[in-house]
């Protein structure tokens, strides 16, 4: 009958891995770190020695390899076979960089498609790293640039490479975190055209310089920033302008520039509660061109007022997704109205937002009415776009489901917050509302509620660095309200610098079974003492800041020994070099890397300041450095170390 006799050709079975074809094996490659490739699979056959040796698409993260698998690493892997490079000076891999550039000359990584820099501030070698990138006769595949560093100060040399990478031919992506805190209008002048498709600038752009950007960009398809600066722009508007209702305009008309701008007729609310008393009211600026193939928005930390916002977004009439993010206590109560939304959006085909909105100074703000505004056809049948809104005593909390922030800051204060949502016979949303939230942050202070009752599981079932902060509360429930809210169990990276009870301190701990990295001080390192505690698992990361609390002082290495006897990664402030050495001797089976801080003398501190006694701490600071840079030269060679400043860094694996 028709298929009695078919028979199926072509299936292998494969009982074993290493018989796998080795296209298969490649795909597998592809998705592990270098790290991990070797960990797992240097040695365990000869085939797979091979494999290793013809793979050609490693990622080489410095930031996830000690010193000693670097050295294996690097005897392993040809230049050419590295594709993706992370190259990085934190605590983790101190003196890396300078040794993989000792090993592998950058004009030598002839396949390179990608790399990432962070946190080296010596500029010197990032414009040694960066030269043979900004050659636009080599690397003709080279794709995506990543730089993250604090220097608020660049020089003309790194601009011009700077600037002749992103005119690169090949380049598709660039993420540029310059310093904490700047403006990008300056250094970069974007003098030629380039290929970018997706563009990520973290700190605040002023609107000319995102003009010009896309100027040069016309292929840019992605656009990523913090915030916008207006201050600079003139309001071409030939009609007055309430000051009350935009701080931020100008009166100074400009008949010349008139043909230059587009007109933006806004019904302004008086109140995102009150839809009787409408202004009418017009902002003119210059018109940002060449933007038809951008297709994505994100700001961060968005300050500017829902008129520039309207006028930005008519301005991007090819736009189909848009992210915005307020800071907290964002001061224009009008981004919470949804039916002034509703005339500027209709062409996205995504809008994802958090509205941190301050409302101390309404009289008439109401949490049900600000919500129906959201709950009409257009949101809910329309798009589909839900919303949820917390109320605290003076702040308003808006935002799209799910909620696309990392970071959360959960509020214990009085009265309680008041919960609504449009997605309320929406399970399977509410569950998933805080799916993307990794960062967590909770005043220990008071009262943790669940606003959102019946869920099935915690609340935060994603979080991984977690953020316990004030006063530990008398209740003794404290614990099982935290659980009720997020599931510890996938925690990494705990921050505490307060004391938690003895009987607590333990149970935290062993709630918290994968944790992987602890920030904390002295202070908490006490009441961890006190405790009796020890925790066996091993740690990767242990961060001891000596800048946070009021009575913080180099920790008792004897006792911190025994309370933390695996550690790999150890940041920790000393009084002596003994101290040191019992560290080495006491962690040294696990330990991979140590950045001791040395601490100044008390002395400096004294209310006494006699230039007798101010000589007297100077010879006794250099007489304590003197004897810290006498023990580096003592240390076994197998150790890499080297000082700077008040920290010794010591690689020992």
């Amino acid at each position: 009958m028709g298929c009695a006799n078919t028979k199926v050709h072509g299936i292998t079975e494969w009982h074993t891995l290493d018989e796998l074809p080795i296209e298969i094996v490649f795909k597998i490659l592809d998705e592990l770190d270098t790290y991990t490739i070797f960990r797992s699979l240097h040695h365990v056959s000869k085939r797979f020695n091979e494999v290793l040796s013809s793979y050609d698409r490693y990622h080489l993260n410095l930031k996830l390899i000690s010193l000693k698998h670097f050295h294996l690493i690097a005897s392993r892997i040809r230049p050419e076979q590295i594709t993706e490079l992370t190259l990085t000076d934190d605590e983790t891999s101190p003196g890396l960089i300078e040794l993989f550039l000792s090993k592998y000359s950058m004009n030598t990584l002839t396949r390179l498609r990608a790399l990432t820099i962070m946190q080296i501030n010596d500029e010197e070698i990032i414009n040694q790293i960066l030269i043979s990138i900004a050659d636009h006769s080599s690397l003709l595949n080279f794709s995506s640039i990543t730089i993250i560093n604090v220097e608020e100060l660049y020089s003309d040399i790194f601009i011009e490479l700077l600037t002749s990478i992103l005119s690169k031919p090949s380049l598709r992506k660039a993420y540029l975190d310059l310093s904490y805190s700047r403006t990008t209008s300056n250094p970069l002048p974007w003098l030629e055209s380039n290929s970018i498709r997706h563009l990520t600038f973290i700190g605040t752009c002023t609107v000319s310089f995102i003009r010009n950007v896309c100027i040069h960009t016309p292929q840019l398809q992605t656009l990523i920033t913090d915030d916008l600066d207006f201050n600079d722009e003139n309001d071409l508007n030939d009609s007055p302008v309430p000051p009350d209702n935009d701080d931020d305009s100008d009166d100074d008309d400009d008949d010349d520039e008139m043909n230059d701008s587009e007109d933006v007729e806004i019904q302004l609310n008086a109140n995102v509660n009150n839809n009787e008393n409408q202004l009418v009211k017009k902002e003119k600026f210059t018109s940002i061109e060449s933007v038809n193939n951008l297709r994505i928005l994100k700001l961060t930390s968005c300050s500017f007022t829902m008129l520039k916002l309207q006028w930005l977004l008519e301005e991007l009439t090819n736009l189909k997704q848009f992210n915005l993010i307020t800071p907290l206590e964002y001061d224009d109560e009008t981004i919470l109205d949804g039916s002034r939304w509703e005339k500027f959006i209709t062409n996205l085909d995504k809008f994802q937002f958090v509205f941190s909105v301050s409302i101390s100074n309404s009289t008439s703000f109401n949490i049900d009415t600000c919500l129906s505004t959201f709950q009409k056809p257009f949101w809910t049948e329309v798009k589909q776009w839900f919303v949820s809104l917390e109320k605290y005593d003076d702040v308003a909390v808006l935002y799209s489901l799910p909620y696309i922030d990392k970071s959360y800051v959960v509020v214990t204060e009085s009265p309680p917050l008041e919960y609504r949502s449009t997605a309320k016979k929406n399970s399977l949303l509410q569950i998933d509302a805080m799916k993307n939230v990794r960062d967590l942050y909770i005043d220990t202070a008071g009262k943790i509620e669940n606003p959102i009752e019946n869920l099935p599981h915690p609340r935060f079932r994603h979080v991984t660095n977690l953020f316990l902060h004030g006063k530990w509360a008398n209740s003794g429930l404290f614990l099982t309200h935290i659980q009720s809210l997020v599931n510890l169990s996938t925690i990494q990276e705990l921050t505490r610098m307060e004391r938690i009870p003895t009987t607590e301190v333990v149970i935290l701990f062993n709630l918290l079974s994968n944790l992987q990295c602890l920030r904390t001080n002295t202070t908490f390192l006490d009441a961890l003492n006190a405790a009796k505690f020890s925790h066996t698992r091993c740690l990767r990361q242990l961060i001891i800041d000596s800048n946070q609390g009021e009575n913080e002082r180099p920790v008792n290495t004897e006792p911190f020994c025994a309370m933390f006897p695996r550690v790999q990664y150890l940041n920790i402030p000393v009084d002596s070099v003994e101290s040191c050495k019992y560290v080495l001797e006491q962690l040294k089976e696990d330990l991979i890397s140590v950045v001791f801080e040395i601490p100044e003398n008390d002395s400096l501190n004294d209310s006494d300041d006699s230039d007798d006694d101010d000589e007297t701490d100077d010879e006794e600071e250099k007489s304590t450095l003197a004897l810290f840079a006498a023990w580096i030269k003592e240390l076994p060679k197998e150790y890499r170390s080297y000082k700077k400043e008040r920290y010794i860094h010591i690689s020992l694996k």
